[in-house]
């Protein structure tokens, strides 16, 4: 069976890569012969370089240019049809299923990615088309969705989705099943290939914080005598940043922090898949992405807000063998799901 995947495969982001390499590397493992489709719109594509080279500074540009050329050499990882722009170097793509996800691929609000219905599977040719953990991102329920969106929902045979809000709001326009999956990072053990750091005790920061948020982190972190490192992101305000980091080397810092303070997704994610301790700043863009994920898993007490007390919350060790329990029975709902998905 030929599988293709569609999602945001190749944008210099540390958790897009990782979902698409997870989701990849899983279907791989069992046995399909799977291929990332290779497809960004122009226009996408001239935002996203124009954000990331464009910058006032110039070695802020050079930086992120040194950036774009390690994540390029780990999209070499992934199995990639050829390059498409347009909707219909699409159509002359055949699979026996195409897999739309995870990620935000159906926030048609956001500004960089632009309104494309392509994510929604306009253009698509395959036998069947599945959505894996697909998300809506901020778009809220009960907002009005377009009606070419809601036809081209309507192809997909098989859906799933990766939070509550995203569930409400194919609820609301399908009568079909509507399964919350786990976020393809969680079906495949990705830490013997990190790449690990000489740095040991340290606090992993990864994120953008505000003002008040940096403050509690630099007095915290004097409070426990430990570095603060940032990945991925340039913040003066820390010991270290480390912002040009290729993603297999990001990994590995996730593995060896004392703990991790993040406002990222995939922050929380990596923490939990290495058993970190770590504290989550929720952020209203973010909101819709936890879900009720935090308390399925016993981990409300990490989600935070400004008024935080760093000292407490780490005060508190996660339990991670009731943690590890509960997401080996998400684990194995979620890859039933997306297995039976493919092969009905």
């Amino acid at each position: 069976m030929k599988v293709g995947i569609l999602t945001f495969h190749d944008g210099i982001n540390y958790g897009a890569f990782f979902q698409v390499y997870s989701l990849q590397s899983f279907l791989l493992q069992q046995g399909f012969d799977c291929q990332v489709i290779n497809y960004k719109s122009l226009g996408f594509t001239k935002r996203e370089y124009r954000v990331f080279l464009k910058l006032r500074r110039p070695i802020y540009s050079m930086r992120n240019a040194r950036k774009i050329i390690r994540f390029k050499k780990a999209h070499e990882k992934l199995q990639l049809t050829k390059r498409i722009f347009t909707q219909k170097g699409l159509s002359k793509l055949l699979f026996d299923r195409i897999i739309i996800g995870s990620d935000e691929v159906w926030n048609f609000s956001t500004r960089l990615i632009g309104y494309d219905p392509v994510y929604f599977s306009q253009g698509l040719q395959a036998e069947r088309i599945i959505s894996y953990g697909a998300s809506f991102g901020s778009i809220k329920a009960g907002r009005s969705i377009p009606q070419q969106l809601k036809e081209a929902l309507g192809r997909i045979a098989h859906i799933s989705v990766r939070d509550d809000n995203s569930a409400c709001i194919m609820r609301a326009i399908s009568d079909k099943s509507v399964r919350v999956v786990l976020d393809p990072t969680f079906l495949v053990d990705l830490r013997s290939e990190a790449v690990l750091p000489r740095e040991k005790g340290f606090i992993l920061v990864y994120g953008a914080f505000s003002s008040e948020m940096a403050r509690k982190i630099v007095e915290y972190a004097k409070f426990v005598g430990r570095k603060t490192i940032s990945v991925g992101y340039r913040l003066p305000w820390c010991d270290v940043s480390l912002d040009t980091l290729s993603p297999f080397q990001w990994l590995g810092y996730f593995a060896t922090a004392d703990c991790v303070i993040t406002t990222m997704f995939h922050g929380m994610i990596y923490s939990i898949l290495n058993q970190r301790e770590f504290c989550m700043f929720i952020t209203p863009y973010r909101q819709n992405k936890l879900g009720s994920f935090p308390s399925d898993t016993k981990l409300s007490d990490r989600i935070a807000d400004e008024n935080v007390s760093f000292k407490d919350v780490f005060s508190r060790k996660i339990d991670y063998s009731q943690v590890n329990s509960i997401l080996q029975t998400k684990r194995g709902e979620s890859g039933k799901f997306l297995l039976e998905a493919l092969q009905a």
